[in-house]
C-alpha cells in the first residue's frame, strides 16, 4: 500500500534518509524521508513483531509470536527476507548488536539470551539464567543489563558479562521492569510498569559502578518502553496517557501520567541529528520532535510499533512545493485554557471526542486549517480530534 502525504510545516524538507516501522499486525513500513512517502507492507513479518534494529543495509526484526520466524533479516534495497528459527516457544522479544557479526536476542519464555550470527544468519549459543522473562536490554561497557520483570511478577535487572558470557549479578529494581537504558556515563535507568491498572509506573536509577539503586522516580501509569536523548529519559505508556520524562542529571520527573509530554510511546528511535521519532499506535501516527521536544512532523502509519532510523530528519529550507505529510496537531499539549488545532482541512468540521466516543465540541476549520477550542470547560483527560480522515490525540490538564 502506498501513501503520499503532504507536509504540515512548509518550512521543512526531508533528508535522504529512511525510517523503518513495525506494523504490529505483521508487516514492515518504510518511510522515505527524502520524498516524504510512506510505503506500507514492503515486507511480510512473522507473528507479533516486537523489535527492530537497523545495521549496514539490513533491518533485523524480532517476532515474539513466531517460532520459525523468531528473527528476520531484511535487505532494505530489495526487501528480501531471511528467516531464523531460534527455539520452540521462546517468545523472543528484543535484539541488540554486540558486533557487526553478532546479535543478542532475549528469549522471554526460555529465560535466556541467544547469540546469533548475522552472516550466515544462525544461532551461535545461549546465555541461560537470565530471567524471569527477559524483555528489553542495553549495555554499558562490557556489561549487558536485561530487564526481567517476570511479566508483572518480578523485579530483576540481570547483569551479563559480555566477555565471559555469564550472568554476574542481579539487581532488584521495581515490579515489572520491562525496559532499561544507559545514559552513556555512569547510570542505567530501569523502566518499571508496576501492576497493570494500579498506576504504579516508575523509573529506577542504578549506579553502574556500585550496582546499587540510588533513586526511584514515580511516574504513574504503566510505562514499558524507553529511550534516552540528551539528559532525558522518555518512558512510553503506549496504551495509556503517553510519554513520561525524567532527567538523567538531577533525577527530576518532568512529565508523569498526569501530564505526558507526547501521546504514544509504542516505539522510539533517534536519528543521527537528534530528532526523536515516536510511535503513537492509538492514532496511527509516527511523530517527529526536535531537540527542544517541539513537534516537527508526523506520518500516518497503520498500527505503528517499534522504529529504526537510518540517518535522520533534517532541513530548514523554504520550498514552494514541499513534499511530506498532512496531519493534525494540537497545541499546547497538555492544554488548559485553549486547544489550537492545526492541519485540518479548510472549511471542514473538526470534532473533539472524549474517551467514551462522545462528541465534546465541534467547529469549522478556517482557510489555514486551524481551529481554536475553549479548553476551560473540558475536564482533565485525553481527547481525540478528528477532521475528515485525520485524527490526533491531546491532553487537557487543569
Amino acid at each position: 500500500m502506498l501513501s503520499i502525504l503532504l507536509l504540515l510545516i512548509p518550512n521543512f524538507l526531508f533528508a535522504a534518509n529512511d525510517v523503518y516501522v513495525l506494523d504490529i499486525t505483521g508487516s514492515l513500513t518504510h518511510i522515505d524521508l527524502e520524498t516524504g512517502t510512506v510505503y506500507e507492507g514492503v515486507a511480510t513479518l512473522g507473528s507479533c513483531p516486537n523489535e527492530i534494529l537497523y545495521h549496514d543495509g539490513y533491518v533485523y526484526v524480532v517476532n515474539s509470536g513466531s517460532n520459525s520466524k523468531a528473527l528476520q533479516k531484511i535487505d532494505v534495497e530489495t526487501w528480501t527476507v531471511e528467516d531464523l528459527a531460534i527455539g520452540s516457544g521462546y517468545n523472543c522479544w528484543d535484539v541488540e548488536m554486540l558486533s557487526p557479526e553478532t546479535l543478542l536476542v532475549s528469549a522471554t519464555m526460555n529465560n535466556s539470551l541467544v547469540l546469533v550470527s548475522t552472516n550466515p544468519l544462525s544461532v551461535l549459543g545461549e546465555i541461560p539464567g537470565t530471567g524471569p522473562c527477559p524483555e528489553w536490554m542495553c549495555y554499558a561497557d562490557d556489561i549487558l543489563y536485561s530487564a526481567c520483570g517476570g511479566w508483572g511478577t518480578d523485579n530483576n535487572l540481570v547483569l551479563v558479562d559480555l566477555v565471559t558470557l555469564a550472568v554476574v549479578d542481579t539487581i532488584q529494581v521495581e515490579t515489572n521492569c520491562q525496559s532499561v537504558v544507559f545514559d552513556g556515563v555512569d547510570e542505567v535507568f530501569s523502566i518499571n510498569s508496576g501492576i497493570y491498572g494500579n498506576d504504579e509506573g516508575s523509573v529506577s536509577v542504578v549506579d553502574i559502578s556500585t550496582g546499587t539503586v540510588t533513586d526511584v522516580l514515580s511516574v504513574g501509569g504503566f510505562p514499558g518502553t524507553g529511550i534516552i536523548r540528551g539528559n532525558r529519559v522518555y518512558a512510553g505508556d503506549a496504551w495509556g496517557p503517553g510519554v513520561y520524562v525524567v532527567t538523567t542529571d538531577t533525577h527530576t520527573v518532568l512529565h508523569d501520567s498526569n501530564n505526558p509530554i507526547f501521546p504514544g510511546g509504542a516505539g522510539f528511535a533517534t536519528g543521527n541529528n537528534g530528532y526523536l521519532f515516536v510511535s503513537d499506535y492509538l492514532s496511527g501516527q509516527v511523530c517527529v520532535y526536535d531537540a527542544g521536544d517541539v513537534f516537527a512532523a508526523s506520518f500516518t502509519v497503520s498500527n505503528p510499533g517499534a522504529i529504526a532510523v537510518r540517518g535522520g530528519f533534517t532541513g530548514i529550507q523554504e520550498s514552494e512545493n514541499p513534499i511530506g505529510i498532512v496531519s493534525l496537531s494540537v497545541t499546547p499539549c497538555p492544554a488548559s485554557m485553549v486547544a489550537v488545532v492545526n492541519g485540518a482541512f479548510p472549511g471542514e468540521v473538526v470534532s473533539i471526542f472524549d474517551l467514551t466516543g462522545r462528541i465534546f465540541a465541534q467547529s469549522v476549520a478556517d482557510i489555514e486549517g486551524m481551529v481554536t477550542f475553549n479548553a476551560c470547560s473540558m475536564p482533565t483527560g485525553i481527547y481525540t480530534v478528528k477532521s475528515g480522515e485525520l485524527t490526533a490525540r491531546f491532553t487537557v490538564l487543569h
